[in-house]
């Protein structure tokens, strides 16, 4: 019985010789290898680079500095922290100190958030703020006026920034102003008669502050916030001037420092989002 494979090696071998040339297809059949070889390899290359490239993305993203929750936390502890031992009556001069310490952390906290001239008139409106709250927390003679001038150069540093990008002859403006110096004419109407010979050094606060508000009323950018903030900056002052020309306002000590505390926040944040 013949083996069935000696057939089919017989005719492969015709095949081979009446049709091409061995060692020739050899050499094309090992160039194709080499050239999807060198395919493969490019693919390969060109996946690692691409893969490194999405590495290098993903770590720079994961490295870049991401808005800080710390110090605003801080401020916040710290502003209830002296609310607190105020409320319960604690006193002593490192008080002082504390009460100042918010508006330091917000100065550190403008550092990161502000720049160019915006930056240099808020941290002199901090500044100003944080003497202001040292000198109305001592007892000392004729406290209240020097703690009252160090809030007027506050307000006018904070009026000179905002006035910077201040347009008044839009709606807007106008429709803000309004209630601002309705506000201030009520106000200087009850304080300036009961505060005696203190009027001529309140009225020229008074003043300022409105010209503060004015001028957050009036920015150009988104300026919502801003001028929010000048609102309750006014509100802590006049619960300021109520109680102490007028009549004990109820819980005015926690009233005064809450509004004056958010104000200030407020205000940093708004600055910064009208300038967005």
């Amino acid at each position: 019985m013949a083996h069935p494979a000696n057939k089919p090696a017989c005719q492969g071998s015709k095949f081979l010789s009446a049709n091409s040339n061995p060692d020739g297809d050899s050499r094309e059949f090992q160039g194709t290898i080499d050239q999807d070889l060198e395919k493969l390899i490019d693919s390969f290359k060109t996946m690692t680079t691409d893969n490194n490239k999405s590495i290098a993305m993903t770590t720079s993203i994961s490295a870049a500095p991401q808005p800080g929750y710390f110090l605003p936390a801080a401020f916040i502890l710290c502003a209830g922290f002296f609310m607190l031992l105020e409320g319960l009556g604690v006193q002593g001069p490192w008080m002082a100190s504390l009460k100042a310490l918010p508006i330091a952390i917000l100065g550190a906290m403008a550092l990161g958030q502000l720049k160019g001239l915006t930056l240099t008139l808020t941290l002199l409106a901090l500044s100003f703020s944080a003497l202001g709250d040292v000198l109305l927390e001592l007892e000392f003679p004729d406290q209240f006026i020097f703690g009252l001038g160090a809030f007027l150069m506050a307000q006018l540093f904070y009026a000179a920034n905002f006035l910077r990008f201040a347009d008044f002859r839009n709606r807007r403006s106008l429709l803000r102003a309004v209630p601002v110096i309705l506000a201030a004419l009520l106000l200087a109407r009850l304080i300036l008669p009961a505060s005696a010979e203190l009027a001529p050094a309140v009225l020229v606060y008074l003043l300022a502050i409105v010209a503060m508000a004015l001028a957050a009323a009036a920015h150009r950018g988104q300026s919502a916030l801003l001028f929010g903030g000048a609102l309750i900056f006014m509100l802590s002052d006049t619960l300021i001037a109520l109680n102490k020309f007028l009549a004990p306002v109820p819980f005015a000590d926690m009233a005064i420092m809450f509004t004056y505390y958010a104000a200030q926040f407020i205000i940093l944040y708004g600055t910064r989002r009208a300038q967005a």
